[in-house]
């Protein structure tokens, strides 16, 4: 008698499932396919990977051109000096490139102090930016961050001086994300520079690369190579177009914004990414201190059964400002990330290239909404608020 067996198929494009050919339509993994029981829904890999919530936050890019060029650092065991946008800077590592650079002497420029609120303090956000680095694999103390705001840089000749002491006679990479700062920074550097050598600054590709960096003489065997920024496409910054970008980036001082959320409720920031509270007593409130560019809106929104249809709806409308098709416009182009707060103290919660929300921890669980492939990140407090 003939056998008649059920043939799978993708339950979004109804592709017939198989585990043969990688990359081909229908793809599934073996072990999913002989596993799952036959009245499971499943997926193809595509479909999976384009509608799935994230197993983790993506990553800023780095090209291997730039990964050779470090190479060349870390075996001449060459000073760095990292560039951060200190507004949002957590999302912007790259493990492969701290994996080069982690045993080399680091001095940190933190770029945009002076958009930092009114209640950031020098000393916290010293420590906080080197306990950042440190989270990341980077060896910083709160003595190698350096602050810098966007139209003056502190005393240039403690920057010298703190250099000279790191570099030891060896040579120098400036490093950065685009957008970091690192063209204001050197600008202020060569202000002040002296070229006491025999050779001349160039500009031309780094040895070996494609990479365009400019070369200036320190001494007669030593160089400084300022080196093209790094990939912020897992930012807002990266993904938006450039009116999207002058409302979310701040002009001036963040303002503190407070909302009391309770369990269930919910933050639309702008039309751009989403919070909601979804683990906590239920009697209690949670204050949660918001630091955006003041263009973009807050919405809080109570507990109500069709949130996110809600959500999509407020999308679609553009009843939330601001908002981008570039971006978002429905709920599968968001992933989605649940952060249990385990540690008590003051906590944030932010979202790469937008901003953050600074709140007490206290056992809370927060399910946050953000465009795929836009880094969001959990942390110690970068500015702490008195309760």
């Amino acid at each position: 008698m003939s056998k008649m067996n059920v043939v799978r198929r993708c339950y979004n494009c109804g592709a017939v499932l198989q585990d043969k050919k990688k990359g081909k339509e229908g793809y599934i993994s073996q072990e999913i396919l002989s596993e799952a029981p036959l009245n499971e829904i499943l997926f193809c890999e595509k479909c999976y990977n384009e509608a799935r919530y994230n197993i983790a936050p993506q990553e800023a890019s780095v090209s291997n051109d730039f990964l050779t060029m470090l190479l060349d650092a870390q075996a001449t065991e060459a000073t760095i000096v990292y560039l951060l946008d200190l507004f949002s800077f957590e999302c912007s590592f790259n493990s492969k490139l701290t994996s080069l650079i982690q045993r080399l002497p680091i001095m940190v420029i933190a770029n945009k102090r002076d958009l930092m609120p009114e209640e950031a303090n020098d000393d916290d956000l010293k420590e906080y930016v080197a306990h950042r680095c440190r989270v990341a694999g980077l060896k910083v103390v709160k003595d190698d961050v350096v602050l810098m705001s966007l139209h003056s840089v502190s005393d240039m000749k403690d920057i010298y001086k703190l250099l000279e002491e790191k570099r030891r006679r060896h040579d120098v990479y400036i490093i950065g994300a685009s957008g970091s700062g690192k063209s204001f920074f050197l600008s202020s550097f060569l202000h002040g520079f002296t070229n006491n050598s025999l050779r001349s600054i160039v500009t031309g590709n780094y040895p070996g690369t494609n990479l365009r960096t400019m070369q200036i003489p320190l001494d007669s065997s030593s160089m400084i190579y300022d080196t093209p920024g790094t990939g912020i496409d897992n930012s807002f910054m990266g993904k938006a177009d450039f009116t999207l970008q002058k409302q979310i980036f701040p002009s001036e001082p963040i303002r503190l914004r407070k909302i009391i959320l309770h369990k269930d409720d919910s933050i639309f920031i702008g039309g751009l990414a989403r919070i909601d509270l979804i683990g906590y007593e239920e009697k209690k409130h949670c204050q949660i201190n918001c630091f955006f560019s003041s263009d973009v809106s807050l919405k809080k929104v109570g507990e109500r059964k069709d949130m996110d249809e809600y959500f999509v709806k407020c999308l679609e409308s553009g009843a939330l400002s601001p908002s981008s098709n570039i971006i978002a416009s429905k709920l599968t182009d968001f992933d989605v990330f649940d952060i249990a707060v385990e540690e008590e103290g003051s906590r944030d919660i932010g979202i790469a290239g937008l901003g953050w929300i600074n709140f007490q921890g206290d056992k809370q669980t927060f399910r946050i909404y953000v465009p795929k492939g836009i880094g969001a990140y959990a942390s110690r407090a970068k500015v702490k608020i008195k309760c």
